[in-house]
């Protein structure tokens, strides 16, 4: 059966991915390759380093684009196409204003490489080098290397989240997107920068556009992306907000494959 979209973008923790971070990987690659013989474009949307995507799609990435960072990164069938950094002189100030100021220990999504403390529990520690898996520890973050960010996050107690986010958005709110992630993680991120912009910038590129476009995801970053679409699927397990996003909500949750089944539906 014929397609009926140019272009299909997915989110991948909560969305795409098991919870044990698996997917059925025969039926994905029967998918794709039907999805590629009628020249849609495979789209990975994810707010993880494009390292951290590399290693699910081990031969196939050539073939795949991925947005990631959410939005700030974005590689086509293996080339660089899109690198979006934060501010450096708001990273200056910032990064001692968290550590000396907060007594906050953040993780640094650079170009070259993610950054993180191994002055963490052991829990966050195995979470963190999952997540960068190209990565240096840093002891001394007044000892930055040179790069470039992305993002920057960090983790604080539940009962602390709601002050400290007062005490950031008065000082960078109107220059730093502050978003909470859940579990007491705060995202730090490019004003305007979102998957939903690098999306549009790729279909541009394509010259498709959001009417060509069906989207999943789960979580409060891929509102903006659902929205865009012409067909936008939240997960059974998507929180409300998400689900009034969407146009439709799946059948199943992200752990019985929901993405592949409704591609599947589709072709």
């Amino acid at each position: 059966m014929a397609f009926p979209f140019k272009a299909v973008a997915f989110d991948m923790d909560g969305t795409f991915l098991r919870d044990d971070k698996t997917f059925d990987r025969k039926l994905f690659s029967q998918l794709l390759d039907r999805l590629l013989a009628q020249d849609v474009h495979v789209i990975v949307a994810s707010g993880d380093q494009y390292e951290c995507l590399l290693k699910y799609f081990p031969t196939r990435h050539e073939q795949l684009t991925f947005i990631s960072e959410n939005g700030a990164h974005v590689i086509d069938h293996d080339r660089e196409l899109m690198v979006q950094t934060m501010d450096p002189t708001v990273v200056d100030e910032l990064i001692p204003f968290m550590v000396e100021k907060m007594d906050l220990v953040p993780s640094l999504s650079g170009h070259q490489h993610g950054y993180i403390s191994p002055n963490v529990s052991a829990s966050r520690l195995k979470r963190l080098q999952f997540y960068f898996p190209n990565h240096i520890f840093i002891e001394d973050f007044k000892q930055l290397p040179a790069d470039r960010f992305y993002q920057i996050s960090f983790v604080v107690e539940p009962d602390k989240l709601k002050g400290q986010l007062q005490t950031l958005r008065s000082r960078f709110g109107k220059r730093l997107k502050i978003t909470p992630s859940g579990n007491g993680s705060v995202d730090l991120t490019i004003p305007g920068v979102d998957k939903a912009q690098a999306l549009q910038k790729m279909l541009t590129q394509w010259q498709l556009t959001a009417d060509d476009l069906v989207a999943f995801g789960d979580g409060g970053n891929d509102v903006t992306m659902l929205k865009m679409a012409r067909v936008g699927w939240a997960m059974r397990n998507a929180s409300a907000t998400v689900k009034q996003a969407a146009d439709f909500t799946a059948d199943e949750d992200n752990n019985h494959d929901a993405v592949l089944h409704v591609l599947q539906s589709y072709l």
